[in-house]
């Protein structure tokens, strides 16, 4: 049976765990699977989840938001034009970053391959592929 969502709340005792990646955490609309094995629907409206937001079913079930590592490329630029064109590329494709000095963070995705695969060409840019804790600067990224 899968439970239903019909509220999000904090600090409250929960009874189960889910491991979200950012990605899923962004989704308006979001099916998942516990780590007790419960399957669960969540329609956040007018928002996201959060880690720690704890989401409280129909029959009371509450589960707490934990985040999860995503799959992650770390490009890092030897020079400001380098890193001005692959910034204006991914924002071009309105992919969520992460920028720091000289540094840029973006998660693994279809979408960016050819950018990668460029910078991977480029020995101006060094690029690692890991994961870990992905945050988007701002508040750019989001669903029309």
């Amino acid at each position: 049976m899968i439970k239903r969502v019909i509220e999000i709340k904090k600090d409250i005792d929960c009874d189960d765990e889910v491991e979200l990646s950012w990605f899923d955490m962004q989704k308006p609309n979001l099916t998942a699977v516990s780590n007790k094995g419960v399957n669960f629907i969540v329609k956040a409206k007018f928002t996201h989840l959060h880690e720690n937001d704890i989401l409280v079913s129909e029959d009371g079930y509450a589960i707490k938001v934990k985040r999860s590592e995503d799959n992650i490329y770390i490009l890092e630029f030897k020079d400001a034009l380098n890193f001005a064109k692959v910034a204006y590329e991914v924002g071009n494709r309105h992919q969520p970053v992460m920028i720091e000095d000289l540094k840029i963070v973006v998660l693994d995705d279809i979408s960016l391959s050819d950018i990668v695969e460029n910078a991977y060409k480029n020995s101006e840019i060094n690029i690692t592929k890991t994961t870990g804790y992905f945050k988007a600067n701002g508040k750019a990224h989001h669903s029309h």
